[in-house]
């Protein structure tokens, strides 16, 4: 059994639904009234992947305009990302470009999967499973479509993410 800790960030637009997706994952629980992240939040978890020990410190990075000048030292020591879209939002989509944009120029190749949240507002989407997935192959990463509201594949999502991260450790230290 190992004992790895971890760095992972979440990536996206402002509202897209980072900090609830990160307290689902943490804390099981939902919240319309998350105020928008100002600069970072930190949090920790720790979780078990096959039979190893993760302690996953997971920065939830605020998406405003004025944060990108600081999305260089958040991103900094991070070993993968979660790059967050909102499928009822065109502009969100639009501008994960930048986004990976910024994590390559900062971390290089990194794991990290692309994330289409919100998928209960079915009503409200304008992003299609297969816009989205055609633009995840076409930067060669895993896309899920989740729902903090709901908790759909939340959990599943960090933990791939997760998984990833440990085995690109595990090969290093081979």
């Amino acid at each position: 059994m190992s004992e790895f800790v971890i760095k992972i960030c979440l990536l996206g637009d402002a509202g897209v639904g980072k900090t609830s997706l990160v307290y689902r994952f943490i804390e099981n629980r939902f919240s319309r009234d998350f105020k928008s992240t100002l600069g970072v939040n930190l949090l920790k978890k720790n979780v078990k992947i096959n039979d190893d020990d993760v302690s996953a410190q997971i920065w939830d990075l605020g998406g405003q305009q004025a944060y990108k000048k600081l999305r260089k030292l958040y991103l900094e020591g991070a070993q993968g990302a979660l790059m967050v879209f909102d499928v009822t939002s065109q502009t969100s989509f639009d501008n994960l470009e930048d986004w990976k944009n910024s994590l390559l120029e900062v971390r290089g190749e990194v794991p990290f999967i692309l994330i289409g949240n919100k998928i209960d507002l079915e009503a409200n989407q304008v992003i299609s499973e297969k816009q989205a997935k055609a633009f995840a192959n076409s930067i060669d990463v895993p896309l899920l479509l989740t729902s903090a509201k709901t908790g759909e594949s939340v959990e599943e999502a960090f933990k791939e993410l997760i998984g990833l991260i440990v085995d690109e450790m595990k090969e290093r230290d081979e």
